[in-house]
């Protein structure tokens, strides 16, 4: 599965660019308030201008939020991949048998559709059809 390794750079950095984008953006609207306080503008033009700023920022905080749920994921997805590998190291040698604990660190569910589609869907996303 690619980018299920749970490394989360280059979101931290697309996180933080959205960060600097909202910034300006809302520094934007702060000049246009203070500039329609202070001098009589067109009513239509500031509330079309302040209307187009929220839509940018708007459109940004979205962006920002779905990166902010990716990383997240990621980070989740990070712990899980480490409670498995804590549970494979607690155990001695190789496994010749079946084991429960092992099998329910891995897998979330097993849908049965029909005899011949049956999918394994693992903790991390990952799905196999056999």
């Amino acid at each position: 599965m690619p980018g299920a390794d749970g490394n989360t750079n280059d979101l931290d950095r697309k996180l933080g660019d959205k960060v600097v984008e909202l910034n300006i953006i809302a520094e934007q609207m702060q000049t246009a308030i203070a500039e329609n306080s202070r001098t009589a503008l067109d009513q239509n033009e500031y509330e079309r201008r302040y209307a187009d700023l929220t839509e940018r920022y708007n459109t940004i905080k979205s962006e920002y939020d779905k990166i902010s749920e990716q990383i997240e994921s990621k980070k989740a997805q990070r712990e899980l991949f480490k409670g498995f590998i804590r549970t494979l190291e607690k155990q001695d040698g190789l496994i010749e048998e079946f084991d429960a604990g092992i099998w329910s660190s891995l897998v979330q569910e097993v849908v049965v559709k029909a005899k011949d589609d049956i999918r394994f869907i693992f903790k991390n996303g990952f799905e196999v059809r056999v």
